[in-house]
């Protein structure tokens, strides 16, 4: 379990990261110091969430990027070239990483919605 986490947070620090600053905190300013009145804001937040992630990501491309630097990681981890297999597992790993950073950024939000009581 740990090993999983530290490998989640090796590699989606930074994502998760630039998620929290781009919607959850944002939202966080609006609900204590906004004056104006935007029904059902936090909503939109949480489509707009889901929607760029649909619109930006595509998981082929994704993971051709990724592959270069997964390979290198893993060539530190074993001390030796990583097989195929070892990459494409990782490779995957690192997806499914990705969602559970968007995952855990909604949720982040729906926390501050029990926060500030906006439903």
């Amino acid at each position: 379990m740990s090993r999983h986490i530290a490998l989640y947070l090796k590699h989606q620090k930074a994502y998760l990261l630039f998620l929290i600053v781009l919607f959850v905190v944002p939202l966080a300013l609006f609900f204590q110091y906004s004056t104006y009145e935007l029904p059902k804001v936090q909503y939109v937040v949480l489509i707009g969430l889901f929607v760029s992630q649909y619109v930006f990501y595509r998981e082929y491309d994704f993971q051709q990027k990724i592959e270069k630097d997964v390979t290198n990681i893993l060539k530190r981890e074993l001390g030796r070239v990583p097989s195929k297999k070892e990459i494409h597992a990782r490779s995957d790993q690192v997806v499914y990483f990705r969602g559970v950073s968007i995952v855990i950024t909604a949720l982040c939000v729906l926390g501050l919605m029990l926060i500030y009581q906006e439903f």
